[in-house]
């Protein structure tokens, strides 16, 4: 018997796996704005069904979900999200399908620019903190909009005249609830 829409899954009404972004900018100046943002996926396919004719399970979207980031200091931020906040659910008789988010990301807003770091979740829990690089001119530049230009710590530019660039870093850890 299945349940529920999988494209609109339900909140978990007792979600325990509490994780914590905290996200640090070394940039040029303030921000207007700060917020998380993850993405949810269902991890076990076989909970899917099969599109015969290609040859792959027919996944749900991605469910979004916007995280309240808290300003720390100057430079830090820090959000709360829960691993399980969505309902694991069996949609289509074929077992229970298991949700968990697939990516996690701090944005970063001024003069309608966007800076976005973040990363797959596995690779946080792996990994550690993740940093990407911008350029300070494109915070400065006001006429700029839409979504800033990154790059990572081992690009050769970045290498070259660090003082162009600035870091936001992104970390994720668990925490107790």
């Amino acid at each position: 018997m299945s349940h529920g829409d999988p494209d609109h899954p339900e909140k978990n009404p007792r979600p325990v796996h509490r994780y914590e972004i905290i996200a640090t900018a070394e940039a040029p100046g303030p921000w207007d704005s700060v917020k998380g943002y993850l993405t949810y996926d269902v991890v076990n396919q076989e909970c899917t069904p099969e599109n015969k004719f290609l040859g792959v399970h027919v996944l749900p979207r991605d469910v979004g979900l916007d995280v309240e980031m808290t300003r720390v200091d100057e430079k830090t931020w820090k959000g709360y999200f829960y691993r399980d906040y969505l309902q694991d659910d069996d949609y289509h008789g074929l077992g229970i399908c298991h949700w968990n988010p697939m990516s996690v990301a701090s944005v970063f807003a001024v003069h309608g620019k966007f800076f976005g770091a973040g990363s797959v979740f596995q690779d946080f829990l792996q990994n550690g903190p993740q940093t990407e690089y911008f350029r300070k001119s494109e915070y400065v530049d006001r006429s700029l909009v839409g979504r800033a230009f990154l790059t990572t710590p081992d690009d050769p530019e970045v290498t070259r005249h660090p003082e162009a660039y600035f870091p936001i870093t992104v970390a994720v850890k668990e925490v107790s609830p």
